[in-house]
């Protein structure tokens, strides 16, 4: 079992990552939408994790694709961000070394977990060393996706663990409610 790895997400061992656009966003069959949190300065990882969620058939919503947003963050930013976060289904955090300095990640995981549940907010480390993150406090309270083995061994793919010791593959944790 082990983290996702900058090194493993640029070498795109999952699929390649295509130009997020409107017609992508919405070509997604499903429903449901997740929100996608991140530090502006990891705004390159973002393409190839949505890309990852959206092949396990779920709309994501990033900000950055968002007309509506001021360019200038300002109360109106947090406005559209927090009817954002309350109309999705699942929140995940992609947290990076660079996430502990964020002003808007403690506010909008906050907003996650107090309008999507703590069962449906999630945090997908990305790292430099696949067995080991240097999560913030606050971050050990929520499930976090790592890469995981079914009991036989037969499959491999993301998986969520909750602190309580509860397990659920990603794929159905997105496609649930």
């Amino acid at each position: 079992m082990s983290y996702l790895t900058f090194n493993r997400l640029s070498s795109q061992t999952f699929q390649k990552s295509e130009v997020l656009n409107e017609s992508k966003r919405f070509s997604i069959s499903s429903d449901k939408v997740v929100f996608l949190s991140y530090r502006r300065k990891d705004k390159l990882w973002v393409k190839p994790i949505v890309d990852l969620i959206q092949s396990l058939g779920v709309r994501v919503y990033i900000d950055y694709l968002d007309d509506q947003l001021p360019d200038t963050p300002s109360t109106s930013t947090a406005g559209i961000l927090r009817r954002k976060i309350k109309s999705s289904d699942k929140f995940i955090l992609l947290a990076t070394p660079n996430s502990k300095d964020s002003k808007w990640i403690p506010w909008e995981l906050g907003l996650g977990d107090g309008f999507d549940g703590y069962e449906n907010t999630v945090i997908l480390p990305l790292t430099d060393s696949s067995l080991t993150w240097n999560e913030q406090e606050y971050f050990g309270i929520y499930g976090y996706v790592k890469e995981a083995n079914s009991k036989d061994n037969s499959v491999t793919d993301w998986a969520i663990f909750y602190p309580d010791g509860t397990v659920i593959w990603l794929k159905n944790w997105l496609r649930n409610t």
